[in-house]
């Protein structure tokens, strides 16, 4: 008899299947390699069961929840050019931000719709940072244009939104990779793309462009050293190669997916040996 419950208790056990949870990292242009990482997952048929996404990653997250299709989400994306990105790009007098952000949110508006957190086909959060308090903020529910807006508001580049939950900017300054986020919703494996810095660059006479952007990634670096659990054995961390990659060349789309892909090769066996599959 007892064999018999061990045998059946056994098949259960097998027939489970452990929940994968996707935290996809902030990093502006290089949050394109998520298209990429997200070609080898379902190529291989890696499950995602929660995607988290902070920044960038909330915009291919967003895109991917609703419709988990990757051809049709790399198409859109290869079909934006150089003209396309430029026309984004409503400048406007420095007082709270250097871009508006108002073409973008039109822009992301077409491409989303009228969506809520409840249209997706795969459970989904979107982390921003309260300014007033410092706090990280896990959104999900409501609009999904009015999750991502602060998502990606890179302070300095794109103004605070004010939402319920306060005064809102971008997910990457508190929690670029949440890993942490997607173990909340129930994951049983997390799996992190990571975009922050790896190596000591030198800068000559930069710009405020270049400052901006490259204080922002040390922040955001140190955000990630802090938040991520190294010792965790059910973490793992996809770390693509960006050093050849210009974070302001958005409409170098095929470098950025080429890259993703790599990167998501690399750790395939890992991933394949931890979720206990092929």
């Amino acid at each position: 008899m007892k064999k018999i419950f061990e045998r059946i208790f056994g098949f259960f056990q097998k027939k489970r299947r452990l929940k994968v949870g996707l935290a996809l990292g902030s990093g502006g242009s290089w949050g394109l390699v998520h298209i990429g990482v997200l070609k080898v997952f379902e190529k291989n048929g890696i499950p995602i069961d929660y995607i988290a996404g902070s920044s960038m990653g909330a915009i291919i997250g967003t895109m991917y929840a609703l419709n988990p299709n990757i051809k049709e989400l790399e198409k859109k994306a290869l079909s934006l050019t150089k003209k396309d990105f430029a026309r984004l790009l409503d400048l406007t007098i420095p007082k709270n931000s250097l871009i508006k952000g108002n073409k973008i949110r039109s822009f992301l508006e077409k491409l989303i719709g009228d969506k809520s957190f409840s249209d997706t086909k795969i459970p989904l959060k979107i982390i921003a940072t309260d300014l007033e308090s410092g706090e990280e903020i896990v959104i999900s529910k409501g609009k999904l244009i009015n999750a991502i807006m602060p998502s990606i508001s890179i302070p300095g580049i794109f103004p605070p939104v004010r939402l319920e939950e306060g005064l809102l900017v971008d997910g990457g300054v508190i929690n670029p990779t949440p890993t942490n986020v997607v173990k909340e919703m129930g994951s049983d494996i997390a799996i992190g793309v990571d975009l922050t810095m790896k190596s000591k660059i030198k800068l000559k006479n930069p710009n405020i462009y270049q400052t901006l952007m490259r204080s922002y990634e040390i922040l955001r670096t140190q955000s990630t050293k802090f938040n991520i659990n190294k010792n965790d054995e059910n973490l793992l961390i996809i770390k693509p190669n960006t050093t050849k990659l210009r974070s302001f060349k958005f409409y170098e789309i095929q470098k950025f997916i080429d890259e993703g892909e790599k990167a998501a090769e690399e750790v395939l066996p890992k991933i394949k040996r931890l979720i206990k599959i092929g």
